[in-house]
């Protein structure tokens, strides 16, 4: 008998196989339910915007736009719902239904909803593909956000789900999260037919309804300026850093935009202060560079040095400078000539190009010493200060000069073919620079990019210069600011261009020096004494700018710190006001509070340096608005203060000279009543000795010496925080009036027997009472 059994296991089978062909055809059925669009935000005849998230409700699907914002997608039925979301866009549901197109316009999230943000931790956020300069600049941002604050910042290409803050920086054109933010939060990088070189934009977003910063740079120096812009916005506090809603788009006004960093050698020398640390020369660097310089002065000829790596390592310029008929070796007595071989860091020869044997030498040396020369971007020459040559053979030094640049730009050509070569026409007669004119006229000079026009290049004033141009008196225009300035570009060829090399960093005996100088003061501080100039340097760079391409300062010191980054600040906006400038500087090192404060005694302080000391009750006004404005820094900020402690500093020291000038003044008038008086009775010695007394009583009062003693104490603590002191505290002992000249003359005058004589003398001595201070040695 057979079994049953063998007919229904394939009925079984052939059942199960029907039910699993159903589902499975079900299943494949739904799934070929296809749905597609395009994706806008929401602007008339927008463009689709590619990498929005798209994914189904309920499952794991989930695909992104493609860059034209088209997508497609395969749902289960009708009832699928799909989500369209991306950071800083209202995230949408939509049900499908029966449709099998659907275009979205995605909303952004108002702005408004986040007007200020107190952050405590914030995550910087990098392209995946970030290059060097662009880390550098995020742990330059990361440092400088925490450096006085308990706040935790890091640096990754992640977002931080603890995060307050979220910073996406890089160029924009490398990343493509970065290309979408831009897209989608309508940010307008500074641009023409292409976007500007060194632009950048900045923009507070709100993403996933929490703040975001974007910060994108049309290339690597653009970032670094983002990056700036992002530190003058914040307000630091103890705990948190705050930022207010805002938007920037720019890019700089002037190619060249040249800064120093020296902490200064003569100053040192006089404070005895200590050398910056590594990390210090770096922190002054960058606080010009995040204002906006793009180049700076290299310390070695070669590569390799510190300095130079730390400046490339942002794609910042390098410039460096040869004096052309500077010979280091030793050279025959006949050879040498001119320059200013006197000065004491000069340590070679200057020597006569006009001779055939020393040019030859000239141009072997320099050919070896090219070899040597780093990846720089910019060669200067200069005609003098100090150099040049002054025997008849080179007359006129100016087409020597350029004949010898010629020469030696060829020969560094060939080495480094990208340099930018530029020629200072310092030091120089008017038959000098019409040389120099006439030379570049001559045939097209492919090797100069321009002149670098510096201290002693300008023909109206006598700063290093031996002879004016009478002519540019005859109708000088604006003067002597920029009329020598136009004479030069008018005489130039169409290629060659100006490059300033301006010093700001004197107030006395300069370039664009203070044209009334409180003798005292300059008498007391010298040249680089901490000084600020905002109304005085806004109106010579609006003078003087328009001219030319840029400018490559001049500095010796750290006294000029204001006046540097308020140059870069001009040099990035030329459109600015002076207390624009100053309020910003102050808002960034003294905080938001102090600021205003600072800025008065900032424009107090320029007015002080022309006022009469004696009775200018400005000494005392900055002094209290400056005292003031420290109470109202931040606790953690003034920790590591070191900018408001040289303000401060500066303050007590014009208040000690203030109250010197005052007390000798009032000695010299006592003395020339007992000397009137000894000439109306006759008693000559006697009002000799009355006047000696006086001279032998202290000169220091009580107030002097508290004032004394602050600005040490000031002074030994930015020493400490900055290796700086105001060179002044090291001038107090020496007298303003002439006090050890009178004294010698009135003992002159007592032993003088002659009665006659001896009047006369008096009357002389008299007379010498009532002279302007002098300004003694201002050089040091």
């Amino acid at each position: 008998m057979k079994k049953t059994t063998t007919h229904i296991k394939p009925i079984w089978f052939i059942s199960l196989f029907f039910t699993l062909t159903i589902f499975v055809s079900q299943f494949v059925s739904a799934q070929d339910k296809k749905v597609g669009g395009i994706i806008t935000i929401g602007e008339v005849n927008s463009p689709g915007v590619g990498g929005i998230n798209i994914s189904i409700k309920g499952t794991s699907v989930k695909i992104v736009s493609d860059n034209d914002g088209e997508y497609s997608i395969l749902v289960s039925d009708e009832k699928s719902v799909l989500i369209y979301s991306y950071p800083g866009m209202i995230t949408q549901e939509i049900v499908v239904g029966n449709r099998s197109r659907i275009d979205i316009d995605l909303i952004k999230i108002p702005a408004e909803k986040i007007q200020t943000v107190d952050a405590t931790q914030i995550r910087i956020i990098l392209n995946e593909n970030a290059g060097m300069p662009e880390q550098n600049v995020a742990n330059v941002l990361q440092d400088r956000l925490q450096v006085n604050s308990k706040i935790k910042v890091s640096i990754s290409k992640q977002k931080d789900p603890n995060a307050d803050l979220h910073i996406y920086l890089g160029l924009a054109t490398k990343s493509d999260l970065l290309d979408k933010l831009i897209k989608i939060n309508n940010i307008r990088l500074p641009r023409r037919s292409k976007p500007s070189a060194e632009g950048f934009a900045v923009k507070m977003v709100t993403l996933d309804n929490a703040p975001a910063i974007i910060a994108v740079g049309t290339d690597n120096r653009g970032v670094l300026y983002a990056a700036g812009e992002i530190l003058r916005q914040m307000e630091l506090g103890k705990q948190s850093v705050r930022f207010k809603t805002f938007e920037v788009s720019t890019a700089p006004a002037y190619r060249f935009r040249g800064a120093n960093n020296p902490q200064g050698g003569t100053m040192r020398k006089y404070t005895k202060s200590r050398a910056w640390t590594t990390d210090e020369w770096k922190n002054v660097i960058l606080d010009y560079a995040l204002a906006g310089a793009n180049c700076f002065y290299a310390e070695e000829w070669g590569s390799t040095s510190e300095r130079t790596r730390f400046l490339k390592s942002f794609d910042l310029m390098t410039t460096v400078g040869i004096r052309p008929n500077q010979y280091y070796g030793e050279t025959p007595e006949a050879w040498k000539s001119g320059g200013l071989a006197d000065w004491e860091w000069i340590k070679s020869n200057w020597v006569c190009p006009s001779i055939p044997e020393a040019r030859e030498a000239l141009l072997k040396q320099w050919t070896e010493k090219l070899k040597t020369l780093g990846d720089h971007d910019i060669l200067r020459f200069y005609a003098g200060d100090p150099g040049g040559c002054r025997d008849e053979r080179c007359k006129p030094w100016g087409k020597t000069f350029a004949l010898l640049c010629e020469d030696i730009s060829k020969i560094a050509l060939k080495i480094h073919p990208d340099l930018i070569v530029l020629i200072a026409n310092q030091d120089l007669t008017n038959e000098g620079d019409f040389a120099i004119f006439d030379y570049l006229s001559e045939k097209s000079q492919e090797w100069l990019y321009g002149i670098a026009y510096g201290p002693g290049s300008n023909a109206m004033t006598w700063y290093f210069r031996n002879q004016l141009n009478d002519q540019m008196f005859e109708y000088p225009g604006y003067g002597w600011l920029n009329r020598y300035l136009a004479e030069t570009l008018n005489a130039l060829p169409k290629d060659q261009k100006i490059v300033h090399y301006s010093d700001i960093t004197h107030w006395i005996m300069a370039q664009y020096n203070v044209e009334n100088p409180e003798r005292n003061i300059a008498k007391s501080f010298g040249r680089r004494t901490w000084h600020t100039r905002p109304v005085a340097l806004h109106e010579i760079f609006q003078a003087i700018m328009p001219f030319s391409q840029g400018d490559i300062i001049y500095t010796e010191g750290y006294h000029d710190h204001f006046n540097q980054y308020f140059w870069h600040r001009l040099l990035m906006n030329p459109h600015r006001s002076a207390k624009e400038v100053t309020d910003e500087y102050c808002k960034i090192y003294f905080g938001e509070k102090a600021s205003d404060l600072m800025t008065q005694a900032i424009f107090q302080l320029e007015k002080n340096i022309e006022l009469p000391l004696a009775t200018n009750d400005g000494i005392d006004r900055y002094y209290d608005l400056v005292k003031e404005a420290g109470k109202l820094i931040p606790e953690n900020l003034m920790e590591k203060d070191h900018l408001w402690k040289l303000f401060m500093q500066k303050a007590a020291l014009d208040k000690y000279i203030q109250l010197k000038l005052q007390l000798e003044l009032k000695q010299e008038e006592r003395i020339r009543q007992y000397l009137e008086q000894g000439l109306e009775s006759g008693k000559l010695n006697k009002s000799i000795d009355q006047s000696l007394t006086v001279l032998a009583e202290p000169r220091v009062t009580k107030d002097m010496t508290v004032y004394r003693k602050e600005a040490n104490q000031l002074g030994i603590k930015t020493e400490q925080l900055f290796g700086i002191r105001n060179v002044g505290y090291f001038k107090l002992d020496q007298h303003l009036r002439d006090m050890e000249g009178l004294s010698d003359s009135l003992k002159k005058i007592k032993s003088t027997r002659s009665k006659k004589e001896k009047m006369e003398m008096i009357s002389i001595a008299i007379k010498n009472t009532q002279k302007k201070t002098d300004y003694g040695r201002v050089h040091w």
